[in-house]
């Protein structure tokens, strides 16, 4: 199991930040990876939906999962297969800005099977940490005041 933290603080309420978070049309272009999102579902606090993600020599893989939020607190996006994932989303008003802190947890053993073992877990964490700071760097930068 891996699991990646990374945090930003944004100058902006957290309901400008978490707008970007949810927004279904500005999602990939947050994601790295994220090739493509498609909204299947969709209720007051759920969503399913099916992500199209690049995972380097696996080709771009679809899955699809559950988001659920709390409004200006909290987005989780959880998918099983083919990888599972679960990518934390938390958001706390810090004067007039927003601490954003992303945490993405990961288990490759179900699409890798043994070889799972063999998977550079420093290597999958330095890639899920600068993916991390990518998404951070674009919420801040799509955030409307």
């Amino acid at each position: 199991m891996i699991r990646v933290s990374r945090q930003r603080r944004i100058a902006a309420p957290p309901a400008a930040v978490f707008a970007a978070l949810t927004e279904p049309d500005r999602l990939a272009t947050l994601l790295p990876r994220v090739r493509r999102i498609e909204l299947l579902e969709q209720r007051p606090n759920f969503a399913r939906v099916a992500t199209h993600m690049a995972l380097g020599p696996f080709g771009t893989l679809r899955s699809e999962g559950e988001v659920r939020w709390q409004d200006g607190r909290e987005v989780i996006f959880t998918t099983l297969r083919p990888v599972p994932v679960e990518a934390h989303w938390q958001l706390l008003a810090v004067d007039n800005a927003t601490d954003l802190k992303a945490t993405l947890t990961l288990d490759l053993a179900p699409l890798l099977g043994p070889l799972a073992a063999f998977v550079p877990t420093a290597e999958v964490e330095r890639m899920v940490a600068a993916d991390l700071e990518a998404a951070l760097q674009a919420v801040a930068g799509a955030v409307r005041t």
